[in-house]
Formats: C-alpha cells, sequence, structure tokens
C-alpha cells in the first residue's frame, strides 16, 4: 500500500521519525508506518487518510540510531555492515499506544544487545546481534513474557527466530521468517507464551515451502551442506536417536559421534536432541533435497 500512495503522494511521503509538528504520521494494514506534511495536503486529503489508515503518535515510535539503520535495512533497501550471527524474536501483544516505550524498556532489560522494532500496531521485532546458540535465550524468553502478562495484564506472544549469519543473504532470511510469523498469527495458531520458528515449521510448509526455503538459516544450509555432517544426522535419526547404534553403522567411536552432534548444535542452534527440533532439521533437510 506504502508504494501506491507514493505514487499519489510523491516526495511528499516520508519514513525517517521527526519532531516536525506538521506531519501527520500513520500506519497501514501491513503494519507500514510512514508520516506526510499535513501542509502538503487539503483538509479532504486528511479525512480521507484518516478514514482508511490508522494516526499513530510517533512520540511512541521513536527508533535509537542502531535501531532505526536496522530498520531502513529490513524495510528501506538501506544497507547495513553486520559482523556477527544474528537471531530475533518476532513479538505480539495487544496494547495501548502510550505503552509502547514501557514494554520496549522492560524488553530491552530482560534481553542483551537487543534492537526493538515496532513492526506494526501490535508487533515487533526483537533483533538480537552478537547471537548464539545458547538455548537458554528460550528461559529468558519465558520469563519476560510472563513479568510483561503480568504488568501490562495482557497476554503476549514471542516466536523465536533460527540463528542467521552476517552475509548477504540475512535480510532475505528474516523478512521470509517474518512473513511466515505474520501469517501464523493472522491464521490465530500462535498461542500466548514461547515458542520457536522449529516448533511451528510444520504449519509454515502447509502455507508456502517456497517461503520456508528462502527463511532457512545459512548456519543450518552451510553445515549440512557438508555430506559427513548430513550422513552423521540422517544415521543418527535412522538410530532414533541411540548414539551407540548411530555410531556403530558409521563406524566411529561413539565419542566422536557426539562431538559432531555437539558442532552441529553450536554451529545452527538447532538441537537435534530434542525431537521437535529434530523432526525441524529432518523436514528441512528434505525441502533442501539434499538426498
Amino acid at each position: 500500500m506504502l508504494e501506491k500512495l507514493k505514487l499519489v503522494y510523491g516526495n511528499h511521503i516520508i519514513s525517517t521519525p521527526t519532531k516536525d509538528k506538521h506531519i501527520l504520521w500513520y500506519e497501514t494494514d501491513e503494519g507500514e508506518i510512514f508520516g506526510v506534511n499535513k501542509k502538503e495536503l487539503s483538509t479532504k486529503e486528511i479525512l480521507l487518510l484518516n478514514s482508511f489508515l490508522t494516526p499513530i503518535d510517533i512520540s511512541h515510535t521513536q527508533k535509537t540510531e542502531d535501531e532505526q539503520k536496522w530498520y531502513s535495512f529490513l524495510f528501506e533497501n538501506k544497507s547495513l555492515t553486520i559482523h556477527e550471527p544474528v537471531r530475533v524474536h518476532y513479538f505480539k501483544m495487544d496494547h495501548q499506544v502510550e505503552q509502547r516505550q514501557q514494554i520496549k524498556e522492560a524488553v530491552n532489560s530482560s534481553l542483551e544487545h537487543t534492537h526493538f522494532i515496532w513492526t506494526g500496531g501490535e508487533t515487533a521485532m526483537l533483533i538480537q546481534t552478537n547471537a548464539s546458540a545458547d538455548n537458554g535465550q528460550l528461559d529468558r524468553l519465558n520469563d519476560l513474557s510472563q513479568a510483561i502478562t503480568s504488568d501490562f495484564l495482557t497476554n503476549s506472544v514471542f516466536l523465536q527466530g533460527q540463528l542467521h549469519l552476517p552475509n548477504e543473504h540475512v535480510k532475505m532470511r528474516l523478512l521470509n521468517e517474518h512473513q511466515l510469523f505474520l501469517w501464523h498469527m493472522q491464521r490465530g495458531k500462535l498461542r500466548s507464551g514461547v515458542t520457536t520458528f522449529y516448533q511451528c515449521l510444520p504449519s509454515f510448509i502447509r502455507y508456502d515451502a517456497d517461503i520456508v526455503s528462502d527463511a532457512i538459516s545459512d548456519a543450518f544450509k552451510e553445515t549440512v551442506f557438508d555430506r559427513d555432517v548430513y550422513r552423521t544426522l540422517m544415521t543418527y535419526m535412522q538410530c532414533n536417536f541411540n548414539a551407540s547404534q548411530a555410531a556403530k553403522a558409521l563406524y566411529v567411536h561413539r565419542n566422536s559421534l557426539q562431538y559432531r552432534i555437539d558442532k552441529f548444535i553450536e554451529r545452527t542452534g538447532l538441537d537435534i536432541r530434542h525431537f521437535q527440533e529434530a523432526a525441524a532439521a529432518y523436514m528441512m533437510m528434505n525441502l533442501l533435497d539434499l538426498s
């Protein structure tokens, strides 16, 4: 919708936050936020915009410099140099506009190295730089979800994304993850609390397998493209996660097999010792057609 509005209002459309009191700010149904100078609009045009867009108070959506860089990188086709692995937690919560700053502060106090970006009236991306495969993040997200629910008396939803490498594909991977999250949310599939990309994978695949393929992290792809890793994972799964039996089938020592599994978890953030994540790895390998 924003692109169509630009055809009508041209250079009068702005996306960078400003304290100019003459700028009217709106949010589209797709969650796009933009401003337009009311000096350039007639009263009839303002009434028209107010009739099908959501007017917002931009003072509650101000971004830090780093948050603006990430927003511009993801949604405004600007460049951004990324040096460390990235993980995004996708967030949804019913709230009043004036509560946005409080919610943001609550999240940032619980999650380190996080850039909080509102992407819609109820949704946000919590972008963690210098991310790791540490699964303790899920515990922190659960604690945060419970704290927010208690403080604001409304349910919150978190979806933990994959661990992504800082390469030329990361923007596409994150935007595809975001699209899958929005679809899942609109279908009412996400319950309050915390879930993960891997737990939602079967539903995502039913929605659009191509989008899922484009969302799969390069940390996973680069790891399983190694034929030894692929063979190790498939054998481990075919042996029903019996490490001793898998090691015998692979003609390696059990400790060597365990080392390979630990390295896979460290590189991808996908803990295949748990059923749902092992099932997700199996489905993603089949999507990538690695046989």
